[in-house]
């Protein structure tokens, strides 16, 4: 299984004794790509590995984005992911050679 390991800013990441505030378990196959929002709000992991393989973690609650994506989401073989500006767009590369342009509502701006 993959991991990410999320860790609060204080912390001292060095040391042995360090814990993780969450580890996220959630995709299957080794991750090839993470990718922060502007604000640091939302944190994309994918992989390239297993159609499908990404998730949105909300790095406020720890979470992972439940509802998105969903198994009619037509990801594929994820190869590249970026947010716009503002965050209010996802874009997702594949291996299909297609460029897939989500929407975030959750923010106002583009």
């Amino acid at each position: 299984k993959a991991v990410v390991s999320t860790q609060s800013t204080g912390d001292d990441i060095y040391k042995s004794n360090s814990k993780p505030l969450r580890a996220v378990m959630n995709l299957t196959t080794e991750i090839n790509r993470t990718v922060f929002n502007s604000s640091g709000e939302l944190l994309a992991i994918s992989s390239k590995d297993l159609k499908h393989s990404l998730r949105l973690l909300n790095t406020n609650s720890l979470q992972c984005v439940p509802n998105w994506p969903t198994s009619n989401t037509p990801l594929a073989h994820v190869t590249s992911l970026n947010f716009s500006p503002n965050s209010g767009y996802l874009g997702v590369g594949n291996t299909k050679g297609k460029a897939l342009l989500y929407r975030l509502t959750h923010f106002q701006s583009f």
